[in-house]
């Protein structure tokens, strides 16, 4: 993906800083806090244990100095594991609306597979930047690395679209057995990155305040999950929403496109509706929490 190379003249204060809107540069603002917190917390580490750490000291600070300075793979996020790399991407798959306790297998996907969807990537991006280029910009700068993977194909056991982690910021993991088009990329893409959003709004602060314990019937599963699931997967489909409104208000849709971005959008306002209703009677939700929910519904409130 494209390098984050400017300097956001945001803060933390900024009233932009958590609206609804896309806004690539309000990312690069985004990116920077969670490299520096990355860095304080790996510097603490390494000065309470460098009698301990068998860490050369001069690459060590250098590493941190460019971790400060420049975006970096989603794997420096890792740190703290020791697991091989093959294992520390198949931690992405513990999705923020998926249960800890579901296991899913992850493989590499068929060559054909791989293909086509780099194709629906590239040919969702082209749409975007066609009809929607903020999106497309604030797209680009979230998402860092794009892994494809390949669920299992057995009809009945469970596997998943896509998947994000806070701990590997910038990166998500894409089922590419599970694209069927560019637009289902173009919502797919807007999914997993509104995660890193989230990621990133809450990285010094939750989003609510409910007990992980506290199960609540989702919009986008079958089974009850926390509110804190609850409330990703509402914000998301508010964002999937925008995505393919912005498509079709731009008149770049084709005909066919265009019946299935209506379709699309409809399930999106019925889904979201749904999970509002759980986050609105059950939501225990911070400030950050309610300033970032309120931009989703206002624009929902509008769209409608």
């Amino acid at each position: 993906m494209d390098s984050i190379t400017a300097t956001s003249t945001l803060t933390a204060g900024s009233k932009d800083l958590h609206s609804f809107e896309p806004n690539a540069q309000r990312v690069r603002f985004l990116d920077q806090r969670m490299r520096s917190r990355l860095a304080d917390s790996l510097r603490h580490i390494w000065e309470q244990g460098e009698a301990l750490l068998q860490v050369q000291s001069d690459e060590f600070r250098e590493f941190l100095n460019q971790l400060e300075s420049r975006p970096v793979s989603p794997l420096a996020f890792s740190l703290y594991s020791e697991d091989a790399i093959s294992q520390r991407y198949a931690s992405l798959l513990v999705d923020p609306e998926s249960d800890d306790s579901l296991n899913f297998e992850i493989f590499p996907p068929s060559r054909e597979a791989a293909t086509k969807c780099r194709r629906f990537i590239k040919d969702a991006f082209d749409l975007m930047d066609g009809g929607d280029p903020e999106l497309a910009a604030e797209i680009r700068a979230l998402l860092r690395e794009i892994v494809l993977a390949a669920g299992t194909l057995e009809a009945k056991a469970m596997t998943f679209d896509g998947a994000s982690a806070f701990m590997l910021w910038g990166a998500i993991i894409i089922n590419a057995n599970q694209p069927k088009g560019e637009l289902t990329m173009v919502q797919m893409l807007a999914h997993e990155s509104s995660h890193n959003l989230l990621f990133g709004f809450s990285a010094d602060e939750s989003l609510v305040e409910n007990s992980p314990e506290e199960l609540f019937p989702s919009p986008l599963r079958l089974d009850p999950r926390p509110m804190y699931g609850i409330y990703h997967a509402t914000f998301v489909l508010a964002r999937m929403h925008r995505a393919v409104k912005g498509l079709l208000d731009s008149g770049i849709l084709s005909a066919a496109q265009k019946e299935i971005a209506e379709k699309e959008l409809a399930d999106n306002a019925r889904l979201f509706a749904s999970g509002i209703e759980i986050v609105d009677r059950f939501g225990k939700l911070t400030p950050l929490g309610k300033t970032v929910m309120e931009g989703a519904k206002g624009y929902m409130a509008n769209a409608q």
